[in-house]
């Protein structure tokens, strides 16, 4: 009894041992698959990025400058003197200031945008004006002239007019011979940036006056002191004058051509003066009574 229970005993042990290597034994594709995951809710779709701004000057900048004249640094290191004519998002079309070309250049290469003063140069042939910071005009001038006398002269637009006193003969000779010259003529302007440096063109008449020629009266016995004109002459000379901003003036006037018209005293009578002594008076009057180099003030 006891024989037939070990058996059993020993069937049942073989038994189990034999199903546990053979459920060891069996593949791995035998095996349950794993569960699936559990499926989310979808999400909502995410905004698109922002598009990237271009790099280079803002429209706002852009509509500010307009077409204002400007100097634009590229990256390249180039610098443009231009007008910037249109845009895009990419490029700016430009108007070249040194020789009016039309370019186009990458909007993003822009670094700098300056922009300039208006300025339109002159022609090359075009002479620099220097406006007088004063708006006052100077008309009426006096002037000491030499040889020494006193001037008045007047300017005013191209008309030019003087009158002069000479005080050399009548200090030399205590008074007794005046020498008066007066003229009128063109100023023209010789610069227009110095328009009050002119060259005048003059028309004139001297006189000399003997101031105590002596004279009988009428009863026969006595004598008095009567002026008497003893030259006068008629020609035309030329002449340089300018005028400062504070009205000092300086200018002078030589004669050029002219004739001795009345002679009186100096060779007997009128009839008997030849062309070349009156010529040579003419010159002579002048020399005494024009303002030859003067020097004075205008107001």
């Amino acid at each position: 009894m006891s024989t037939f229970r070990l058996l059993t005993v020993s069937a049942c042990t073989s038994l189990c041992l034999w199903a546990s290597v053979a459920t060891a034994q069996q593949p791995q594709a035998l095996a349950s698959p794993p569960l699936p995951p559990p499926q989310l809710p979808p999400s909502p779709l995410a905004p698109p990025p922002a598009p990237t701004p271009p790099r280079g000057p803002s429209d706002l900048e852009l509509r500010a400058i307009g077409q204002s004249p400007v100097s634009i640094q590229m990256a390249d290191g180039a610098l443009l003197s231009c007008q910037i004519m249109t845009s895009d998002p990419t490029t700016l079309v430009l108007r070249l200031s040194s020789t009016g070309q039309i370019i186009s250049v990458p909007r993003a290469q822009v670094l700098q945008i300056t922009v300039q003063q208006q300025y339109a140069p002159p022609p090359a042939d075009a002479e620099p004006v220097m406006p007088l910071s004063t708006t006052r005009k100077r008309h009426f001038g006096m002037a000491l002239s030499i040889v020494p006398g006193l001037a008045l002269d007047l300017d005013v637009g191209m008309f030019r007019a003087f009158a002069n006193l000479g005080i050399v003969l009548p200090l030399a000779t205590s008074g007794e011979f005046l020498p008066i010259s007066m003229g009128a003529g063109v100023g023209i302007p010789l610069s227009k940036s110095r328009p009050t440096l002119k060259l005048d063109v003059m028309g004139y008449v001297t006189i000399l006056v003997d101031a105590k020629d002596h004279s009988y009266s009428y009863g026969g016995s006595n004598y008095k002191l009567d002026p008497v004109v003893n030259n006068v002459s008629a020609g035309v000379g030329l002449g340089l004058h300018y005028t400062w901003q504070n009205g000092l003036t300086l200018g002078g006037m030589v004669p050029i051509l002219g004739y001795a018209a009345y002679l009186n005293d100096f060779v007997g009578t009128d009839s008997t003066a030849s062309i070349g002594q009156r010529s040579a008076l003419f010159y002579l009057a002048s020399a005494a009574s024009l303002p030859l180099f003067y020097l004075g003030y205008r107001f």
